[in-house]
């Protein structure tokens, strides 16, 4: 069960991480864009590092990681070079990846179904796409020709290719597939699929999971000072 002090540390993750997302198309244009952009990222890391402080094993690596992450960001705004950013964003890939790991094993390990969960299971899904925005840029990182869309956007502008493949990471993680960024190399095609895939496969076994652990734990009455 979790104890009343860390009830909502899951919807300050979620919260922090619709900030990044609302904010980032109004500042992709300034001059400071990237900046402000890995400040709030820097406040998705902080969240959570927290959502994990109750597992103090987790929070350790959680914050070696972060620490990690912000000298990757460090080193792609001081040089703004290819082997910056690839460094950057795969130190991103492996830090989402342990959230999302970590947080998911607390939504479907055993227990009643709480707020904080369902807070937490929407976090794992939105991190899921986010993840997946620095997989598609290390992609592209490698072969600048593996995605086709609209609009070119210039190689250095790396705020404005995030959002883009931001766009295109939750297109598909949801499968609307809208059409209008293509993947074009056979490694962007074959990460497109198993994202897809990923978040299909997630949705069906997240449900299934929450509706047994509410069907077996609904009527148990909640211990005092415990959600």
């Amino acid at each position: 069960m979790t104890s009343r002090e860390y009830r909502w540390r899951h919807l300050a993750l979620l919260i922090t991480i619709l900030l990044l997302f609302i904010v980032a198309p109004f500042v992709t244009t300034l001059s400071n864009g990237l900046l402000i952009l890995n400040i709030i990222s820097v406040a998705v890391l902080v969240a959570g590092s927290y959502a994990l402080s109750e597992r103090k094993h987790l929070f350790t690596i959680a914050v070696a990681l972060s620490a990690l992450s912000v000298v990757g960001t460090g080193l792609l705004l001081a040089f703004r070079q290819p082997w910056a950013l690839i460094v950057s964003h795969s130190i991103i890939v492996v830090l989402v990846g342990f959230f999302c790991v970590t947080i998911l094993s607390y939504v479907l390990g055993s227990g009643r179904v709480t707020s904080d969960k369902i807070f937490a299971a929407i976090c794992v899904y939105m991190l899921m796409g986010y993840g997946w925005t620095f997989v598609y840029s290390l992609v592209q990182a490698l072969d600048p020709g593996a995605f086709a869309a609209p609009s070119e956007i210039p190689l250095n502008d790396y705020a404005a290719r995030s959002l883009q493949l931001r766009y295109f990471s939750f297109v598909t993680l949801t499968t609307m597939g809208y059409g209008d960024i293509v993947p074009r190399s056979p490694l962007a095609r074959t990460m497109a699929v198993l994202e897809a895939v990923m978040g299909q496969f997630y949705l069906v076994a997240l449900i299934g999971r929450l509706i047994g652990l509410h069907i077996v734990h609904g009527n148990t009455p909640s211990s005092t000072g415990r959600e």
